[in-house]
């Protein structure tokens, strides 16, 4: 009779832990927010902004402040991705609803004309204009009216941040003997008057299809056989007057600088 007792209570315990185990099964898993690694981000119009996103419930209903500025946002469930698809300069924020969370979160979106950035590597010989230093940018802008706007970014060495140091307006010239040149004109925020510089461009030629792609210009088969593969493209801009040679390569975009 204590051995039937026995085996009773066991057969009793084993079902217990059968229940339990069943009960977690059917359990439905638990659902993370949808999260961003920054709330911030800048774009540029004219491309497609993707950015990461982790967790989430699945389920997202997006409402943009200024639909206009963002224009087309979508949801990458497979990629874990927002996509934006900018219409126009300017600023909005997006709040994103994870439905099945029962959360929301609310991203602020800068967008910026399209530019081509060079980062400043190098500079050897006599440097005349003061406004290029090495770790700085030369950002190549493209507006809606093709200006070519040229802004000259310095690194801060204590934010670690990349600042505004002057601005102005570019053009390429192509020579009979096909020699590229860059003229810039250039002003500091503090001060109105434009300060002329040229340079003759060498380098990878595929920085010379970028310009041509995105400014409108037409150098046709005179770059288009110069032209190689390359996975860092680096450009070469020499002051002949100075003996200043200044190498700098192209810089990929980065929405939450």
């Amino acid at each position: 009779m204590k051995s039937l007792n026995i085996f009773t209570i066991t057969l009793l315990f084993i079902m217990s832990l059968l229940t339990i185990a069943c009960n977690d099964d059917d359990k439905e898993p638990e659902v993370f927010p949808i999260r961003f690694t920054h709330q911030d981000y800048t774009i540029l119009f004219g491309t497609t902004a993707s950015i990461d996103f982790y967790d989430g419930g699945g389920v997202y209903e997006l409402e943009a402040s200024n639909p206009d500025v963002l224009g087309k946002v979508t949801i990458d469930l497979e990629n874990h991705q927002l996509k934006v698809f900018p219409a126009s300069v300017g600023e909005s924020s997006l709040t994103i609803t994870d439905v099945n969370a029962h959360s929301s979160v609310t991203l602020r979106f800068t967008v910026e004309d399209f530019y081509l950035s060079f980062r400043i590597d190098e500079i050897t010989g006599e440097n005349a204009n003061s406004y290029l230093t090495k770790g700085g940018e030369i950002r190549f802008i493209r507006d809606e009216e093709n200006t070519k706007q040229v802004k000259i970014m310095r690194h801060n060495n204590l934010t670690h941040q990349m600042e505004y140091v002057a601005n102005g307006h570019f053009d390429i010239t192509q020579s009979s003997t096909n020699i590229f040149t860059l003229d810039m004109a250039l002003h500091s925020k503090r001060e109105e008057e434009l300060e002329a510089f040229s340079y003759t461009i060498g380098g990878d030629w595929e920085c010379l299809r970028l310009f041509e792609s995105y400014f409108g210009y037409d150098w046709g088969t005179s770059i288009a056989s110069k032209s190689l593969p390359v996975k860092q493209l680096e450009m070469t801009l020499t002051d002949t007057f100075n003996d200043c040679k200044i190498t700098c390569t192209i810089q990929p975009f980065n929405p939450n600088k």
